[in-house]
C-alpha cells in the first residue's frame, strides 16, 4: 500500500515509513524513515494536520484499516488474477486500474473526518 500525504507531495510505500502523531502537536501526523536519527537532524515529513488530536487519531485508524484491507485483498486478487488469464488486455487494464486505487491511502482533509 502507498501512503500519500494530505497535500499530495509525499507518496511512499507504507512498509518504508514510520507514522505517528508529532510529539509537539498531537494533531499533526508525521512520518520518518526507519533508521533516521532525528537527534542528528534527519528529516520528518508532515503527512497531515488536523484541528484536534481526536481527528488525527481517527485518521491513523483509517490508515490502519486500509492497510489491513489491502493485506486481505492481496490474497483474493491472486486468485482473481488466475481467472483473468485469456481475458482481453483492455478489460484486464481496466481491472488493474480499479485495483490500484484500492492500494492507496491519502490522509483526508480536516473537514473530511
Amino acid at each position: 500500500m502507498r501512503i500519500i500525504s494530505q497535500s499530495g507531495l509525499l507518496d511512499v510505500p507504507y512498509e518504508l515509513i514510520a507514522i505517528s502523531p508529532y510529539s509537539g502537536n498531537r494533531a499533526t501526523i508525521v512520518g520518518s524513515f526507519p533508521g533516521n536519527d532525528l537527534g542528528k537532524g534527519d528529516r520528518i515529513y508532515i503527512l497531515a494536520k488536523y484541528s484536534t488530536e481526536e481527528k488525527a487519531i481517527k485518521a491513523m485508524e483509517m490508515c490502519r484499516e486500509k492497510y489491513a484491507q489491502c493485506e486481505i485483498n492481496k490474497h483474493l486478487i491472486q486468485k482473481a488474477a488466475d481467472n483473468l488469464e485469456g481475458v482481453s488486455i483492455t478489460f484486464t487494464g481496466e481491472v488493474r486500474n480499479q485495483l490500484a486505487d484500492k492500494y492507496l491511502f491519502r490522509f483526508p482533509a480536516d473537514d473530511e473526518i
